[in-house]
């Protein structure tokens, strides 16, 4: 889903469980003295639920398009304490603090999306001293299963290709090559599409204090006790998150939620008995790939999402922080560009000029137009 589709915004708006569970929250927080900021609001549900609530002024925060449908939404409800800011938590400029910050900054797997830092810089900034944060507390666990079906579909299922070509009276194709990546990818899904069965016990593997954190990121490792003889397939994960004094789990069986969980497969499945100890370990640096690995034993497997896709050389140097970076083409021209753009030209004298000026990289009008259109949008 794009947060600049605003219909897409629509599993949200009509998550029931979600916003029973924050309005619940709300309603223990909010006076008619309460200044309340919806941070990455989207279309402003929650925030307009505080206002309805009776908040004295609500800050609806939201960097995409969707505000201008939350400032709609705001008037045809007449609720007039609502102000709408179009800007990212950090481009915000506002000289007052506020005595409740609710968001919704937790991805699949609460660190997923990087969403989290954000709020950790609203808070810093923004909120008052005493203040609340809806959530202030998130929990991330995950569970061994066995999906036989879903572990063949989406791995296995790579190195059965020459078998499908013959079924299928097509020429043979080895595509066993994906199967690595396929066993490195960790995948989105709803718990019902994955028909797993859960082998033991969740565990938590990481558990962030909103109030205090200054890092979203995990390095931990965890042992859990199989209870059921079985394949193991992977891990299916998701989080739990405290509003104010109860938590709500996205965990699939708990309550139907707009969230997903996540499955991490194992690169080969692994039978296991009743009583065996599996440990499993989870990595991520902020804004970093994830890594997690399995033990039985002596047996060992570690996968990353870092393999989850070919990896070349350049690209990995690009990506560390002794990497000394030098413009190309298209780098230089958007560098000219940003230099034109003073508010004189309009967007079609740029791109007729851009075009003179790199004809070798802007063969067709219509392209650089494009490029200076993409860079408005960006910047202007």
């Amino acid at each position: 889903m794009s947060y600049k589709d605003v219909v897409g915004h629509r599993g949200m708006v009509f998550d029931g469980t979600r916003n029973a569970a924050y309005t619940s929250a709300l309603k223990k927080v909010i006076t008619p003295d309460t200044t309340v900021m919806d941070l990455g609001a989207g279309l402003g549900v929650l925030g307009l639920i505080a206002a309805r609530l009776g908040a004295a002024k609500v800050y609806l925060v939201e960097p995409t398009v969707a505000v201008e449908v939350a400032r709609t939404v705001a008037a045809d409800n007449q609720l007039d304490a609502v102000e709408c800011i179009r800007a990212r938590a950090e481009e915000l400029q506002l000289d007052t603090r506020v005595d409740v910050i609710v968001s919704v900054f937790t991805g699949n797997f609460l660190l997923s999306e990087d969403l989290l830092p954000s709020l950790f810089y609203a808070r810093d900034h923004y909120l008052a001293p005493g203040g609340r944060l809806i959530p202030d507390r998130g929990r991330m666990e995950v569970v061994p299963v066995t999906a036989p079906a879903y572990y063949d579909k989406h791995v296995a299922s790579w190195g059965d290709f020459p078998r499908v070509c013959n079924e299928q009276g097509l020429p043979e194709l080895d595509y066993s090559a994906l199967r690595a990546y396929a066993a490195n990818y960790m995948r989105h899904d709803s718990a019902k599409h994955m028909q797993a069965q859960r082998l033991a016990e969740p565990v938590a593997v990481l558990e962030l204090d909103f109030n205090t954190a200054t890092k979203a990121a995990c390095d931990s490792q965890v042992e859990v006790t199989v209870q059921r003889n079985g394949v193991c397939h992977g891990w299916m994960g998701w989080f739990q998150m405290r509003l104010v004094d109860e938590w709500l789990s996205t965990d699939g069986e708990s309550c139907k939620t707009h969230w997903n969980q996540v499955f991490m497969p194992l690169a080969q499945p692994l039978p296991v008995v009743k009583g065996d100890r599996l440990g499993f370990s989870l990595k991520r640096p902020e804004r970093g790939e994830w890594s997690w690995s399995t033990r039985l034993g002596d047996q060992h497997q570690r996968q990353s999402s870092f393999l989850s896709q070919p990896v070349r050389l350049e690209d990995m140097q690009k990506k560390t922080l002794h990497y000394h970076p030098a413009l190309g083409t298209k780098g230089e021209a958007a560098l000219w560009l940003l230099g034109r753009m003073n508010g004189e030209s309009t967007v079609e004298h740029l791109a007729s000029e851009l075009q003179e000026q790199r004809r070798a990289l802007f063969k067709e009008h219509t392209e650089a137009l494009r490029f200076v259109q993409d860079l408005v949008e960006r910047f202007s």
